[in-house]
Order: structure tokens, then sequence, then C-alpha cells
């Protein structure tokens, strides 16, 4: 036969689930608050850079040389070459210009003259060079490559010495 236990004895009953589900719900509580702040400040935060002029903080800087200019337009293209005349005419605007920025006063399209040194290789490319006449009658030689393309050619001017 069993012996009562006494009211001493009895185990006391530790309400353990609700102690769970109470941190449970204190911790998302928690969660869903620092959650909420987070989100209204970087809200807040995106939306005032979106709308905040931002200076430019590299202005550029001065040129500190002086840009050679034509006293006049440099004219018609010289003849001869390999190339078509709207080619002939875009790469004269180039040499021209070249030829100005080594000293030359005034380029002369129609005195100046222009020489293939290599005929076309495999790849379409070939050289010319063109020699610029100039006002006061100093030459000014340059090595042209052109190298055609999709859209039509492009060329390299070097300064012959």
């Amino acid at each position: 036969m069993e012996t009562p236990q006494s009211v001493y004895e009895t185990p006391v009953r530790n309400n353990r689930t609700l102690w769970i589900i109470a941190a449970a719900v204190m911790a998302l509580c928690c969660c869903g608050l620092v959650v909420a702040v987070a989100g209204f400040y970087g809200f807040f935060t995106i939306r005032s850079v979106a709308t905040q002029v931002i200076p430019n903080e590299f202005p550029t800087p001065p040129l500190d040389f002086a840009t050679p200019q034509l006293n006049a337009d440099p004219g018609e293209a010289p003849t001869g070459g390999l190339g078509n005349d709207i080619l002939r005419n875009d790469t004269w605007t180039y040499v021209a210009a070249a030829a100005v920025g080594q000293g030359c006063d005034q380029p002369i399209g129609p005195n100046s003259t222009i020489e293939v040194l290599q005929q076309p290789d495999a790849n379409g490319v070939w050289v010319e060079k063109w020699t610029v006449a100039c006002g006061s009658g100093d030459p000014y030689a340059f090595e042209v490559t052109f190298t055609p393309d999709s859209t039509g050619a492009t060329f390299n001017i070097k300064s012959v010495p």
C-alpha cells in the first residue's frame, strides 16, 4: 500500500511553458521594434540623399596652355593619296591643326603634298607622308597611317623630323 505524500513533499509546478512563451513574445517585440526603427531611419536617410544637391567636388581645371588657332580655314585638302575625298578632307583638318601646333602660320592645302609610303597590306592598312606647305614657306611633314574599319577608316598622325 502506498503512503500518501505530504504537502511538503509535493513538487512545485514551474510554469516553464508559460515563461518560455512570454520570453519569446518579448524577444519578437524587441526585434520588431529594432527593425521598425532601422527602417524608419533608413527610409529618411535614403530620401534625404536622393534629394540632396551634391556640389561638384572635382571642377574641371583650366587649361594651362594655349590651344593653337588657325588664322583662317585651312582650305581645300591637297590632292593625292589613296583615300577618297571625305577621308582626305577629314585627315587634312587634323594634319593642318597638327602643323599649326608645331609652328605653321597658315597651312596651304593646294601647295601641300601627299606621298604614299606603303601600299595597303593584307589588312588594308596603308601609310602616307603628308607635307604641309605653310604661308611662311616652312614645310611640316607628317606620317599618316590609315586603318580601314567597319565605318570607313581611322588614321593616326605622327610628326616626321
